[in-house]
């Protein structure tokens, strides 16, 4: 039996005006792009976390600067509050692994119905705000 609510990372990496994002190789969203990351494991920092996530899935050691904003995704059985990072690469090479199938930088004007539906409202708010970001998605009465 699973355990609700999960807590999960993710990594924002930008270049310019693109961002970071692996195509999701698992349900939820499998085939869609999204922001990699992960749920956390037993007895880990969200940092720790968020670090082994990245490397997993991108190839990439980062560094984490700040917290932009956690997503909170509600459902009938499924219930995930993720917390979104903005992160620095400072070592590897950008390679999908792991649950990431591939990785690619998407300019954040012309994201397309590709991208994972809760990635693509968080880039949104993202572009339009400096403020922090916090999204419900909350499908249950």
């Amino acid at each position: 039996m699973k355990t609700y609510p999960k807590v999960a990372v993710g990594g924002v990496i930008t270049l310019e005006n693109k961002i970071l994002l692996g195509k999701r190789r698992d349900e939820p969203d499998r085939y869609k792009w999204a922001i990699p990351g992960g749920k956390l494991e037993l007895n880990e920092t969200i940092e720790e976390g968020l670090k082994r996530e990245m490397l997993e899935e991108t190839g990439l050691t980062v560094e984490v600067e700040s917290l932009l904003g956690i997503s909170e995704i509600i459902r009938k059985d499924f219930h995930y509050v993720i917390l979104d990072y903005k992160c620095r690469p400072v070592k590897g090479i950008e390679q999908a692994g792991s649950d990431a199938l591939k990785l690619k930088y998407f300019d954040m004007e012309s994201l397309d119905n590709s991208i994972n539906e809760s990635t693509m409202e968080f880039i949104k708010e993202m572009k339009k705000s400096t403020n922090f970001i916090h999204i419900i998605k909350k499908d249950i009465d």
